[in-house]
């Protein structure tokens, strides 16, 4: 693997060009946000594109093997993948993940607009073609930013919505947020799931039914949180869900897989 460190437009970034199965250049860029503060890894499909841009968001873990994993699937699959370590920008940990979605709620949504903005100016990327697909509280946000259009399409996998976004302290509640008008989203979640249970998954269904808000959601019997990675992984709900994943953002953001 051979690296180099460039500039670009006011940006520090580490390029890596990789061999391996997947044939994607993948990118690490500083800079970004609405603050300037963050980083992110980008994932760019061999060939000549346009393709559609997706964000991929961690869980209250931070980036792990698992998104850069995901990512690198995705990619394979004929998308731009960008990966913010949004957690890091505010100094977020574990402990600490509430703050994501009460004190830099606004900040951390703001700072995903100006990503989406990066990948609509990226030179592989079709500008009118950007998803987002979440984890855990990347899952949340995912949908999110669906419900106020800034993607075309949101998917959660075991999204942290608990209380079906009604909890006071959130500074975006489903049901605030949510109209008819809103992006399709695609929501998995393992019924057995210990951290969020499946039945806030279904509150959530239910806020959306009342709101008319398009949604698809699939529940995977036996699966616990975090069921497509490490000791949890459930390799039915996985399989599953990449192929309800590719099937939604084909529908909604129009992707073809590159050419090899």
């Amino acid at each position: 693997m051979r690296g180099l460190k460039k500039s670009v437009a006011g940006l520090i970034v580490l390029i890596f060009f990789v061999s391996n199965a997947f044939a994607a250049e993948k990118t690490v860029v500083y800079g970004l946000g609405a603050k300037k503060n963050m980083q992110a890894l980008i994932i760019v499909p061999k060939g000549e594109g346009p393709f559609p841009g997706v964000l991929v968001l961690h869980t209250s873990g931070g980036v792990q093997d698992g998104d850069i994993n995901f990512a690198k699937q995705l990619s394979s699959h004929g998308y731009v993948c960008l990966i913010p370590y949004y957690f890091d920008a505010y100094n977020i940990s574990h402990n600490t993940r509430h703050l994501t979605t009460t004190k830099y709620a606004e900040d951390i949504f703001n700072d995903f607009g100006e990503m989406i903005e990066y990948l609509k100016k990226h030179p592989k990327v079709k500008p009118d073609a950007i998803g987002a697909v979440g984890f855990s509280m990347g899952g949340y946000w995912s949908l999110i930013l669906a419900a106020k259009g800034k993607v075309k399409s949101g998917v959660s996998y075991y999204g942290a919505f608990t209380g079906g976004g009604k909890t006071l302290d959130l500074k975006y509640r489903f049901d605030d947020v949510f109209t008819k008008s809103s992006s399709p989203v695609l929501i998995l979640h393992g019924s057995q799931d210990s951290v969020v249970s499946a039945r806030h998954a279904a509150n959530l269904a239910l806020v959306l039914d009342e709101k008319k808000s398009p949604y698809e959601l699939r529940i995977y019997i036996s699966a616990d949180h975090r069921y497509e990675r490490g000791s949890q992984r459930d390799e039915d709900a996985t399989s599953d869900s990449m192929e309800s994943t590719l099937e939604f953002f084909k529908k909604y953001l129009k992707s073809n897989k590159p050419k090899d």
